[in-house]
């Protein structure tokens, strides 16, 4: 007999024996999650023969079902700048203030200001670069545990949530540094080739969402503009069942001045955009492709809104709504062919737990690629040895600089 699975946020389910709910600081408290899903691989050590792969089998989304573990509200740590120089500041220079817009006859276009776009040159990798420097800046100049079993972007826990229902291949690299594992993104060819393919009209698109985040910055929005070099970051801790995490994580926007007397996350504010929903195959699309990302993206770094301005194909906002990123869940619960957080939470835990045991040596030089790929049954893991460093040297050294690059990590010089 199947049984219900519910919402892990809803607290209204007061029929459920063993019922999560959300403590006073914001953990989603419960008594059991599982942990007998077995995975191919114990802890070994850097290999000196035989394989250095290990896998973990990915199963269909239903056994992922279930109670889920605790996620500790995120609590923000430190906060940086990136100017258009691409100079990293420990300041909030670059952190925008949420204006609603006004939809009328004046309301520019979201093509407007697209011939002057400027746009990150992604080719030149940066790897872990600034959220290394913002930890070493923390540890330097604040009274804050930084200490973490993992240290990634958000984005690439988005991509763990998101697996149990998602076909798009990823590749990561790891690193393990005093007992910390670092965890960077590869691009895959499957993505260099989309880059490469893409056609203007894809290109114009794209920029509607960064069109739609002047729009929502400026008091008087008369022309937008976007440059994707300019940045506002929070670097953020929370834990995920017993795993301690340290995320890095883009902001678009503040509702009001950020505070100094309490922590700003519950004001900052998501932005997105999608297509204006006119069918049902819209709206079926818009729930179980656009809110999952939505949610996933904003609950892990505890941003409470996302704001998304829907749009027609000619790049005109009909409308804005804003969402509350704990309620999502709810909108697509229950619903046939659509998705469940309790999955990505458990699979997202069990993915960490699995990388723990295989990414063992502790070494800054060493690497491991983390691979999920067609036909997505498997991630894989195999250690590269001292192939695609990516921690910096002056991480190593407790120091940190304003450019992004630099020395990565060395051996040791013999004196």
């Amino acid at each position: 007999m199947s049984r219900r699975v519910r919402d892990p946020h809803d607290e209204g389910d007061h029929s459920a024996k063993r019922r999560q709910v959300m403590s006073n600081n914001g953990t989603v408290d419960n008594d059991h999650y599982p942990s007998n899903r077995s995975s191919s691989s114990s802890s070994y050590p850097y290999p000196a023969g035989g394989s250095r792969t290990r896998s973990l089998r990915v199963g269909r989304w239903q056994e992922y079902q279930g109670h889920c573990p605790a996620y500790k509200q995120p609590i923000e740590l430190h906060s940086y700048s990136i100017d258009e120089k691409r100079h990293v500041w420990f300041d909030n220079r670059e952190l925008k203030e949420y204006h609603e817009p006004r939809i009328d006859s004046r309301t520019p276009n979201l093509s407007s200001g697209y011939d002057k776009f400027v746009q990150r040159d992604e080719s030149i990798p940066e790897h872990l670069d600034t959220l290394l420097d913002a930890l070493t800046d923390c540890r330097n100049t604040k009274s804050v545990d930084t200490k973490a079993d993992i240290v990634t972007w958000r984005g690439i826990m988005t991509k763990l949530l998101c697996t149990p229902y998602s076909r798009d291949p990823w590749e990561l690299r790891a690193t393990r540094y005093n007992d910390t594992i670092y965890i960077e993104e590869q691009p895959t060819e499957e993505k260099r080739s989309q880059e490469a393919q893409k056609s203007e009209r894809q290109s114009l698109m794209g920029y509607w969402g960064y069109s739609f985040e002047s729009l929502c910055t400026q008091t008087d929005p008369k022309e937008l503009d976007a440059n994707t070099n300019v940045q506002y970051c929070v670097v953020v801790k929370t834990k995920l069942g017993n795993n301690a995490i340290v995320m890095g994580a883009e902001v678009d926007c503040i509702q009001g001045k950020k505070p100094t007397d309490r922590d700003p996350l519950r004001q900052y504010v998501e932005l997105k955009t999608s297509r204006r929903i006119e069918t049902d195959r819209h709206l079926f699309s818009f729930e179980k492709y656009k809110l999952i990302k939505f949610w996933a993206q904003s609950f892990l770094v505890g941003v409470p809104r996302v704001i998304c301005g829907f749009r027609d194909d000619d790049g005109n906002l009909d409308h804005v709504e804003s969402l509350k990123t704990m309620e999502i869940p709810r909108r697509v619960r229950g619903k046939p062919n659509m998705w469940d957080a309790s999955v990505c939470l458990n699979f997202a835990n069990e993915c960490l737990e699995w990388i723990k045991s295989v990414v063992t040596l502790n070494d800054p030089c060493t690497t491991y690629a983390i691979v999920y790929k067609a036909p997505f049954r498997e991630i894989t893991v195999e250690c590269c040895g001292e192939q695609n460093t990516f921690l910096t040297q002056r991480y190593i050294e407790g120091s940190t600089q304003h450019e992004i690059g630099g020395e990565r990590a060395q051996r040791p010089r013999p004196k």
